[in-house]
């Protein structure tokens, strides 16, 4: 392990492990994790805030130069843009999930059965057109 591995998955521990420890059942560790998830995920969207406004300014402070540099911002801006996008589409997803938890385990059920359907034809089919000549 590298000591980067290391040093985050100590972090993950001396966060979460607190959390364990005081849960007095599965639920409240669910929740405490569930917590944990929405901390991460509001400081990444800060961030990723964060990151657009500094393309915005780096943009702003280089009306006068060459367009090669306002490229740089530009990508920024792409990339805080596409982050805010991302995150948000993450939000809505376990916020459906949480509302509609039954809805979504039959879509996921659904799901895994059309895989194993098509994993089952697409072997049969792979296999069958092989035949041996002799």
């Amino acid at each position: 392990m590298t000591m980067r591995r290391v040093a985050t998955l100590s972090a993950f521990l001396v966060l979460a492990l607190p959390a364990v420890a005081l849960a007095s059942s599965t639920t409240d560790f669910v929740s405490e994790l569930a917590g944990l998830f929405y901390v991460i995920i509001g400081l990444t969207l800060v961030a990723a805030f964060l990151f657009m406004a500094a393309g915005v300014i780096m943009w702003l402070i280089r009306l006068g130069t060459s367009p090669t540099y306002r490229d740089d911002a530009i990508r920024m801006m792409e990339w805080g843009v596409a982050t805010l996008f991302a995150l948000v589409l993450v939000l809505a997803v376990v916020e459906f999930i949480q509302r509609h938890t039954e809805a979504t385990l039959y879509i996921i059920g659904i799901a895994i059965i059309l895989l194993l359907i098509w994993l089952v034809v697409t072997s049969g089919v792979f296999e069958g057109g092989k035949k041996d000549e002799e």
